[in-house]
C-alpha cells in the first residue's frame, strides 16, 4: 500500500490555476521525511511550514521581516533560503530499497475557463461553485493511474490510501464523495484504498504536499506566462532530482466534455484517464493536458 498526501493551492482571483497534488510514497521515505522535517522546523523555530506564508512573510514567518508589504532583498533571501531547505528535504532520494520513494505530482483546473463555464446553470450544477471537488478527484485518479503503471513494471497490484488536509467547508462531504468516486470509476477504484483527513499544521507530509502544489501552481503560471516571469529555484530542486513525475491541467475543452457527459450530482466519470499512456520518459518534466 502507498500513501498519497494531497493539498491544494489556488489563485485568489478567478484566473490562474486551482492545483491539487502532493506526494506518493511509502515506508522509509515518509519516515525519513517526517524525521528530517521536524528537525528543520526546530532549527528555524517553526511549528509548521506553509509555502505561501514563507513567500509572503506572514504567519510563522512574520518574525523574519519588518514590513510584509515591503520585504527587503535581505529578508527575501532569508525566506527563500528557508523554502529551499524544505524543498530539498522533499527532493532527497531515499536509497534504502527500491520500494521506498517519494514521487511528486500536481493536476490543475484552469480557473478562467472554469468560472466562465459555470455562468451557465447546467455547468454549475455539474461542476459546482468552485474547482475544489473536480481538482481533488482528478488528483486522486492520477494517483490511482500511477499504481497501474507500477503494476505494469512490478507485476504487483498496489493500492493507494489518501490523506488530505482537514477542510472545514468540505469535511462532512469529503468521505462520501470519495466513496462515490471510487464506486463510479471501477478501473481506478481497484487501486484506491482508504481516505482520511489530518491537520496540516501537525502532519509533516501534508506540509510537504502544500509546498509541492504551491510550486506546481507557480510553474504552470510560468509555463503559460501567466504572471510568473522566472522559473523558481524551488521547482528546479524537484526537477533536477527527478522526483516530479506528472503535471497536468484541465482547460475549457475537458471541462465542456465533463459537463456534456454528466448529470447534476453525478460523481465524475474519469476512468478514461486510466487509459492514458505517457509517450516520454517519466523522468522528464513536462506540462501535459489531462
Amino acid at each position: 500500500m502507498f500513501g498519497c498526501y494531497l493539498d491544494e493551492s489556488f489563485d485568489m482571483k478567478q484566473s490562474g490555476f486551482f492545483v491539487v497534488g502532493g506526494l506518493i510514497g511509502r515506508g522509509v521515505a515518509f519516515f525519513e521525511l517526517e524525521r528530517n522535517w521536524e528537525a528543520l522546523l526546530r532549527k528555524h523555530k517553526l511549528s509548521y511550514f506553509k509555502a505561501s506564508e514563507c513567500e509572503s512573510g506572514k504567519g510563522q514567518f512574520v518574525k523574519y521581516i519588518t514590513d510584509p508589504k515591503n520585504i527587503t532583498l535581505k529578508e527575501r533571501s532569508r525566506l527563500s533560503s528557508i523554502s529551499h531547505e524544505f524543498c530539498r528535504l522533499i527532493g532527497n532520494p531515499v536509497e534504502y530499497d527500491d520500494r521506498a520513494f517519494l514521487a511528486l505530482f500536481g493536476t490543475a483546473v484552469v480557473q478562467k475557463d472554469f468560472y466562465e463555464l459555470i455562468r451557465k446553470p447546467k455547468a454549475r450544477a455539474v461542476l459546482g461553485d468552485s474547482p475544489y471537488r473536480l481538482a481533488y478527484d482528478l488528483a486522486m485518479i492520477q494517483a490511482a493511474w500511477s499504481m497501474k503503471q507500477l503494476e505494469k513494471d512490478t507485476g504487483r497490484l498496489d493500492c493507494v490510501s489518501y490523506v488530505c488536509d482537514q477542510d472545514e467547508e468540505h469535511r462532512d462531504i469529503a468521505q462520501p464523495a470519495y466513496l462515490e468516486l471510487r464506486r463510479k470509476n471501477r478501473n481506478a477504484g481497484k487501486y484506491m484504498c482508504s481516505y482520511s483527513m489530518a491537520d496540516e499544521k501537525r502532519c509533516a507530509p501534508l506540509q510537504a504536499a502544500d509546498a509541492v502544489v504551491y510550486e506546481v501552481r507557480k510553474v504552470l503560471k510560468y509555463q503559460f506566462r501567466d504572471w510568473e516571469k522566472i522559473l523558481r529555484e524551488q521547482f528546479r530542486i524537484f526537477a533536477d532530482r527527478r522526483v516530479m513525475f506528472y503535471i497536468g491541467h484541465s482547460n475549457r475543452q475537458q471541462l465542456k466534455w465533463i459537463v456534456a457527459n454528466h448529470s447534476p450530482g453525478d460523481p465524475f466519470k474519469l476512468d478514461e484517464l486510466m487509459k492514458r499512456q505517457l509517450r516520454r520518459n517519466v523522468d522528464k518534466i513536462r506540462i501535459r493536458k489531462v
